[in-house]
């Protein structure tokens, strides 16, 4: 059903093209609701600037890889930030401060990934939230993830995601297409657009003329053997940027399963995950993101891919994103 889903939303066929157009009647009204629901809300805003990295894209956009390299640069700079986030995957909370040795069934896989660097909470109610952080800390900054829809909290700064090979599909919206808003609108609304990988879909040419600061962003896996022959299994919003990521740097993917986005994997997904491979005489490797979500003790045998977003023009970014 995903597959068919991602036809719809980023396929160029005629019979996937014809069955969004069919689709949009019900697109029209979501968007009736999303912008009344924006009409009659009030932002709430703090002292402590709030920056949100987010998307319009229903899928993974490099989000996370993104904002990891974001904290980083903060910390070199000697900034005292947290990140805020809802923990998807995981249970929901009304707030909660996430600490690394926690579950990701409890907290989400990205929460996990986030404190291992940095002061991380989650939380269903972003307003209540930041009430909170600022009495349990005193942040220079608070990184949201995720929220750009979110019209119950102000942001002092917006960046906005979005993968050079898929763009933004067919241009419409939930559920004809794979957007969450409007593309003009949320493009003005936003300060910064980072293309993630090459520009295939001519996204800096096609909105030139929006007031937006644009950049480009490349994933650079840390390490990763390539002398090796894998399977590489995912469940993250856009399994195939991670077998591209492979392909990209020369490694041998033979065999490659996907899985839904957030997917917690039973003893039954690893017993055949394992015997593929041994059957094949190939080596798992999946994501940061997939292998914190994998039980601890069912881990021996899987690599993890982990990457760095390498942001060009990263300096001065940072510089217009905290002034």
């Amino acid at each position: 059903m995903e597959k068919i889903i991602l036809n719809i939303w980023y396929s160029n066929q005629i019979f996937y093209r014809l069955v969004s157009y069919v689709l949009i009647p019900i697109s029209l009204l979501y968007l009736l609701i999303f912008y009344l629901i924006r009409i009659f809300k009030t932002e709430y805003k703090i002292d402590i600037p709030i920056i949100c990295i987010g998307n319009i894209n229903l899928g993974g956009t490099g989000k996370t890889s993104t904002l990891l390299e974001i904290i980083n640069h903060f910390k070199i700079n000697n900034k005292n930030i947290c990140v805020l986030l809802k923990g998807y995957g995981g249970k929901k909370t009304i707030f909660k401060k996430v600490s690394p040795d926690e579950s990701a069934i409890q907290v989400g896989d990205e929460a996990i990934l986030y404190s291992n660097h940095v002061p991380t909470y989650i939380s269903t109610n972003r307003r209540l939230a930041v009430k909170k952080i600022l009495d349990d800390v005193n942040p220079d900054f608070i990184l949201l993830d995720d929220g750009f829809q979110d019209k119950s909290l102000f942001k002092d700064k917006n960046i906005l995601m979005v993968n050079g090979a898929r763009g933004f599909g067919n241009g419409l919206c939930l559920p004809a297409g794979p957007l969450r808003e409007l593309i003009k609108p949320a493009l003005k609304k936003a300060q910064f657009l980072i293309i993630v990988g090459d520009d295939k879909t001519k996204i800096k040419s096609m909105y030139k003329n929006i007031n937006i600061d644009t950049l480009t962003a490349s994933i650079k896996p840390l390490y990763i053997d390539k002398n090796k022959k894998y399977l590489a299994f995912s469940g993250i919003g856009n399994n195939q940027s991670f077998f591209d990521t492979l392909i990209d740097n020369n490694c041998t993917v033979l065999k490659t399963v996907e899985f839904p986005d957030h997917h917690f994997f039973s003893e039954n997904d690893l017993n055949k995950l394992k015997k593929t491979a041994s059957d094949n005489n190939l080596s798992l490797i999946t994501t940061e993101k997939d292998f914190v979500r994998i039980p601890k003790e069912k881990r021996d045998g899987i690599e993890c891919l982990k990457v760095k977003i390498k942001l060009h023009n990263m300096d001065k970014f940072m510089h217009k994103l905290v002034n």
